[in-house]
């Protein structure tokens, strides 16, 4: 019987042992540049995942994220560095992660079994009508993240699902469905190792995309954090400098203004406005600093 991409074994795997490190770890960090390569293929797939994401987020509707052990990790990464990073509002993002927050310490595998946890998990997600809810398995047939998506078809929630199996029934039940034809892992099954990396790279592809398009990242810059440390102060200091020329004190003044808002202390600086005035000002253009520079 043929074995499904992510349980079979990369032939190059045995004898592995008597290999020396240099050559060992040169062939895993050519599998994981395979991996990474194989998601070229599926662009096209993920721009439209994207689509649908900016679309969401426009209509300021929730961003829920489903997954169970390693490919709930990176589902769980992207869901929780959104906020920080491009200013996509906590209170609408929610991750749903088989065993929850109890789980994260050691990963036992036997909550995935449970379709009834993805249902359940659902439920009290507060996803619903025109939200949207983020898939990942490498399988494509975890029961967990299997359970999410029944719900949220029921609930009317658009899908995206991310899998590293072709023709799995994840990528079969999503409305926006993206294969990322990963190789075999060296060590047969630990789809930590290629699969996770491809689906990593799909979602900061995804969510990158839609920064750009929503103006929360603007000539190579996070114009949409919020500097609430003293390391994202710092930044956004550059940031301001960079995008109005303006010195590290005018920078500093404007931040403290703002109340560390990179965007409205930009259209302050650039335009001579008060913090209510700049305000406005992004808010005629839906947040879209761009049309303001």
């Amino acid at each position: 019987m043929k074995l499904p991409t992510t349980e079979d074994r990369d032939p190059q795997s045995i004898g592995l042992s008597k290999r020396s490190d240099e050559e060992v770890l040169s062939l895993l960090l050519d599998r994981q540049i395979d991996a990474l390569n194989a998601t070229a293929s599926a662009i096209p797939q993920i721009s439209k995942a994207a689509a649908a994401l900016q679309s969401a987020a426009e209509s300021e509707k929730k961003i829920g994220y489903a997954g169970a052990g390693s490919a709930g990790l990176t589902a769980l990464a992207d869901c929780l560095e959104l906020p920080g990073t491009f200013g996509f509002p906590p209170e609408r993002m929610c991750i749903l992660f088989a065993g929850g927050a109890r789980n994260l310490l050691h990963l036992a595998g036997s909550f995935e079994d449970s379709e009834e946890s993805g249902l359940e998990d659902f439920a009290k997600s507060g996803l619903g009508e025109d939200d949207i809810l983020i898939g990942v398995s490498a399988s494509g047939s975890t029961p967990y993240t299997l359970g999410t998506f029944q719900a949220a078809k029921s609930a009317g929630t658009r899908t995206i699902g991310i899998a590293n199996n072709q023709n799995s029934p994840l990528l079969n039940f999503a409305d926006h469905s993206i294969f990322l034809n990963t190789p075999p892992e060296m060590i047969a099954g630990s789809t930590r190792l290629g699969a996770a990396s491809a689906q990593k790279v799909a979602l900061n592809m995804i969510s990158t995309l839609v920064a750009l398009r929503l103006g929360h990242a603007v000539r190579g810059h996070m114009v949409n954090l919020v500097a609430d440390n003293e390391k994202l102060r710092m930044r956004a200091q550059r940031i301001l400098q960079d995008l109005t020329g303006c010195s590290s004190e005018a920078a500093a003044i404007a931040l403290k203004d703002s109340g560390g808002r990179v965007k409205v202390a930009v259209v302050m600086l650039r335009e001579g406005l008060k913090v209510g005035a700049a305000e406005e000002a992004l808010e005629l253009h839906g947040g879209n600093l761009r049309p303001l520079l």
